[in-house]
C-alpha cells in the first residue's frame, strides 16, 4: 500500500534535508499539512506568520511524500497544524524525521485542527482490509463545514498564542474577525441551498459528508464502492439503477478524482455532473471562503438540474 511506504520515504529524504530560512518579519514560521488549514492560519496569523502547505492544491491528502525541503521546514517551524484523524498519517513521521520535539504530539508547537470536532461516520465492528480505506477515528473531512472552520481557526489561535504570547491579543482580533465572516458567508450559502433540503446527492468519495450534513443535503451515495476502492462495474451499475429509481439529479466529482466513471454514470443516467474543488489553490480558489463559495454554487447548480 502507498501509504505503508511514507515514513520510508521520509527517513530517506531528512538526511538530505537542506536549512529554510523563516520569511523576514515572520514572528512565527508555521508549517500545515494541508492548503485549507494554512489559508486559515494566515488570517489568523496575518503578519506575525510565515504560513506553508506540505500537500499542494489537487494532492491526495492521504498519500504525500516529503520532499527533503519539507522536513527542512518542520525542522524549523514554530508550529504545525495537521487534519489528524488518520487523513495526515504521514505528518508523524516527517515530524520525527526533522527532530523538533516541539511540534511531535504533545508538544507546544503541536496543533490537531480536529480537537472539539464533533466526529461522524466513526466506524462499529471489526475492521479489515476488505472495508476500504477506513478512518478509525471518523470521516476527515470536517472542514468542508465552514462551522467546523471556526474550531480550527480557534485551535490554530490558541496554538499561535502558545508559541507567540506577546501577540495574544492580535491573534483574538483575527480569530473573531474571521468567525465573524463566516457568519457572514453562512447566512448568504444558507439562502442558496435552502430550496435543496433533503435532496439526494452523489460523490465520488464520501468527502461531503460534513458540508452535507451542514446544509441539509441527503447522501445518497459514492462511485466509490467502499472508501479507496476504485468504482467496480457492478457497483456502478447498481448505482445507476437506484439514481433512476430515486430521481438522482445530483452528481458531484472532487477535482482529484477521474472522471471517466462520471462519464459513464452520466450517459447512463442523463445528470450531468458537477466538479468541486479538493483544495484551497484548485479551480482558481484562493481562499477558504473561496472554496466554500464554489462548493456551495456547484451543489447549487447540480441540484437545480
Amino acid at each position: 500500500m502507498k501509504r505503508a511506504l511514507v515514513a520510508l520515504n521520509i527517513a530517506i529524504v531528512a538526511l538530505s534535508a537542506l536549512i529554510v530560512t523563516p520569511t523576514a518579519g515572520a514572528d512565527v514560521n508555521v508549517v500545515t499539512s494541508t492548503p485549507e488549514l494554512a489559508s486559515i492560519a494566515r488570517y489568523i496569523g496575518g503578519d506575525k506568520v510565515s504560513v506553508y502547505s506540505i500537500a499542494k492544491p489537487d494532492q491526495d491528502y492521504h498519500l504525500i511524500e516529503a520532499r527533503p525541503s519539507d522536513v527542512s521546514r518542520v525542522a524549523k517551524a514554530d508550529l504545525v497544524v495537521r487534519v489528524g484523524l488518520d487523513l495526515d498519517l504521514w505528518f508523524d513521521a516527517l515530524a520525527n524525521a526533522s527532530g523538533n520535539r516541539n511540534v511531535r504530539r504533545g508538544g507546544t508547537g503541536y496543533v490537531d485542527a480536529s480537537r472539539g470536532i464533533a466526529r461522524l461516520e466513526v466506524p462499529k465492528g471489526k475492521i479489515t482490509g476488505a472495508s476500504g480505506e477506513i478512518h478509525i477515528y471518523g470521516n476527515p473531512h470536517y472542514y468542508y463545514d465552514p462551522e467546523n472552520a471556526k474550531i480550527i481557526a480557534e485551535n490554530i489561535r490558541d496554538g499561535l498564542t502558545r508559541v507567540s504570547p506577546s501577540n495574544k491579543t492580535y491573534f483574538e482580533q483575527n480569530y473573531d474577525r474571521f468567525v465573524a465572516e463566516i457568519d457572514r458567508y453562512m447566512k448568504a450559502w444558507q439562502r442558496r441551498l435552502a430550496p435543496f433540503k433533503g435532496k439526494p446527492v452523489v460523490t465520488y468519495h464520501r468527502s461531503a459528508s460534513y458540508f452535507i450534513r451542514r446544509f441539509g443535503l441527503r447522501y445518497f451515495g459514492q462511485l466509490e464502492p467502499k472508501p479507496g476502492i476504485a468504482p467496480s462495474p457492478s457497483h456502478i451499475s447498481d448505482l445507476v439503477r437506484r439514481m433512476k429509481q430515486e430521481n438522482v439529479k445530483a452528481l458531484i466529482i472532487e477535482s482529484i478524482y477521474p472522471k471517466q466513471f462520471a462519464n459513464l454514470v452520466a450517459r447512463e443516467t442523463g445528470v450531468q455532473y458537477e466538479i468541486v474543488p479538493y483544495s484551497v489553490g484548485s479551480m482558481g480558489t484562493k481562499t477558504y471562503f473561496d472554496l466554500i463559495d464554489v462548493w456551495v454554487e456547484k451543489f447549487a447548480k447540480a441540484l437545480e438540474k
